[in-house]
């Protein structure tokens, strides 16, 4: 599968350069040779900072964990690593038949040295104060999704002394008009809707908008790139896995290139 680099430049009142990527679907040992190039790509661009907004795994239950665990591990070696959660870490517990999350991965994970999993926290390193917005399940299947998103909204910490990046996993509505307002964020950082599943020959048209969105309606607004809203930056990635597994058309997976996103702000 054919890597693709990004790149955006930003103003802000630091200088700091931030490595994108989302939706690894990690799910067995078979993936880790992507990752595995993704991890050496990421190398060579030496960030400061690399951020992950969710959908780390494709399932609850994966396979072959301890490669994906090493995988993780490396990648905190290269710089400080940040972690959302998105949908796809929830899973639906049939007897209790409510959402949780897998507890054990999740711990494996925030074991790692340099390595920050922010599950509706927020944490400052060095002179950005990171914020990791962790949506219920509920979120993604209602339709009043502008509601939920500003209830947990309401709650996230930001400073007025530091630059604010928030790992927000979902852009639907997070990049509308009045979303963010009244909030001193300065960067989202968001994957979730793969692209709109375009090829990226058809971006130069079609801008913003995708061919079909996450949830199967055609010609989806807001999905890929740069946005400015409320004086805030929004960057969403079409991630590394366009097509995950568990998809219907994953027949399709390795025709679409993989993204790392790289933010240079200054």
């Amino acid at each position: 599968m054919r890597i693709i680099n990004t790149n955006y430049k930003i103003k802000g009142t630091i200088n700091a350069k931030i490595v994108l990527i989302s939706d690894l679907h990690y799910y067995c040992k078979s993936d880790i040779k992507l990752l595995i190039k993704v991890l050496k790509r990421i190398n060579k661009i030496r960030p400061d900072y690399i951020c992950i907004p969710g959908d780390i795994v494709d399932e609850y239950h994966i396979k072959d964990e301890k490669c994906f665990i090493n995988w993780l591990n490396n990648l905190s070696k290269i710089a400080k690593v940040i972690i959302s959660i998105g949908n796809h870490e929830f899973y639906y517990n049939k007897s209790k038949k409510i959402f949780k999350l897998n507890i054990n991965l999740k711990y494996k994970i925030s074991k790692i040295s340099n390595l920050y999993l922010l599950d509706n926290k927020n944490i400052v390193l060095d002179n950005i104060n990171f914020i990791g917005l962790t949506l219920p399940i509920e979120y993604y299947n209602s339709s009043n999704k502008n509601n939920i998103l500003g209830k947990y909204l309401k709650n996230i910490k930001v400073s007025n002394n530091h630059y604010n990046v928030l790992l927000c996993h979902s852009p639907i509505d997070i990049s509308k008009k009045d979303a963010l307002k009244n909030l001193n964020i300065d960067l989202v950082l968001c994957g979730h809707t793969h692209g709109g599943i375009t090829p990226r020959f058809l971006r130069p048209i079609i801008g913003n908008s995708g061919l079909i969105s996450v949830d199967m309606h055609l010609f989806p607004k807001n999905v890929y790139g740069h946005l400015k809203v409320c004086n805030s930056n929004i960057i969403i990635t079409s991630g590394i896995r366009v097509i995950s597994h568990i998809n219907k058309f994953r027949i399709l997976k390795d025709f679409f290139s993989s993204e790392i996103v790289i933010i240079e702000i200054n």
